[in-house]
């Protein structure tokens, strides 16, 4: 069992099921990290989890800006833009903030039916 790799922010261009780092072309496994900033002075009511790509063959993990609530009735789907890291430079400042695409979840099913079933 080969020990998880530091985590890589990677930019998806196309399909994505392919490693990088060792050429794996059946896809990857998931994990999730939380992504709560504890240098944040505000405080979110929702915590929102980061969706980490895991290759099966050499435990390179890849972070593509998907993140996640598991708040029951109130999960959704949110995409966020991935700016890579650079080593020895500073990270540039946004000037606007990011788009972001939210998905709602489908309501849950009702616990009865509408109508009596007939017998």
């Amino acid at each position: 069992m080969t020990e998880p790799g530091e985590i890589t922010m990677l930019k998806i261009t196309g399909e994505l099921r392919t490693c990088p780092a060792c050429g794996y072309a059946l896809g990857f496994h998931t994990s999730f990290v939380n992504a709560a900033n504890p240098n944040n002075p505000v405080k979110s009511t929702r915590e929102t989890w980061r969706v980490i790509l895991i290759c099966p063959e050499c435990g390179a993990r890849y972070d593509v800006g998907w993140r996640i609530s598991f708040a029951e009735f109130e999960s959704k789907f949110v995409k966020t833009p991935v700016i890579p890291v650079v080593a020895a430079q500073p990270s540039p400042k946004p000037e606007t903030p990011p788009a972001v695409t939210v998905v709602p979840q489908l309501p849950a099913p009702k616990e009865e039916p509408d109508e009596p079933l007939p017998k």
